[in-house]
């Protein structure tokens, strides 16, 4: 099977998070998008991230009723830092029977070469880079590597900065976020956070 591999924080899963892994899949890009909550991306700062938890939990919430879109928490029995190499190979030895098409955005194409044998990734795996509001497309370069497609999916001007910031006003995350993510992040999370003390 032909798996879509989306690694990010998700901090928090917003609508343009799961709007491209739906279209990934109705398209048929990919026939399964597996969604993986990175606990720690070595190329972000740590602050201001929110609990594995808390991500989890919105992930969920946030999947529901979207046919295709899968929850793979492999990052979580892997040691830190989380490279992409490391999840990729890992996730081979434990599915050798599916294909795996790592989904990232044209921002990271840009700076692709930083990655943790970038190299390696281009030879052994797929890539599936899709526009980012702001970041040219680099056609040229991606010609150079039959492992690399660029996908025309739509453009969401939506970021998970904002959305705390958003967050910490008190204005609501209407059109942002999944409701039920909405709910989870202003009453649940609080609930939950009161229980655990």
């Amino acid at each position: 099977m032909k798996i879509g591999i989306y690694s990010g924080s998700f901090n928090p899963v917003h609508l343009g998070h799961i709007a491209l892994a739906d279209f990934l899949v109705q398209e048929r890009v990919v026939e399964e998008v597996w969604l993986i909550r990175s606990p720690q991306n070595p190329l972000k700062q740590s602050s201001g991230l929110m609990s594995n938890l808390a991500r989890q939990e919105m992930l969920e919430l946030a999947i529901e009723g979207h046919a295709g879109l899968k929850i793979c928490n492999i990052e979580d029995r892997l040691p830190l830092p989380n490279y992409t190499v490391r999840t990729l190979d890992a996730l081979k030895t434990e599915y050798p029977q599916h294909e795996f098409h790592l989904i990232i955005g044209a921002d990271n194409w840009q700076i692709f070469t930083r990655w943790r044998e970038w190299e390696k990734i281009l030879n052994d795996y797929h890539l599936i880079v899709y526009p980012r509001p702001g970041y040219p497309w680099d056609v040229t370069s991606a010609k150079q590597y039959p492992t690399v497609r660029m996908v025309e999916a739509p453009q969401y001007d939506i970021s998970s900065t904002q959305i705390r910031e958003r967050l910490t006003q008190g204005l609501s995350l209407s059109g942002w976020v999944d409701p039920n993510v909405e709910k989870y992040l202003y009453h649940d999370s609080t609930q939950n956070r009161k229980r655990r003390i």
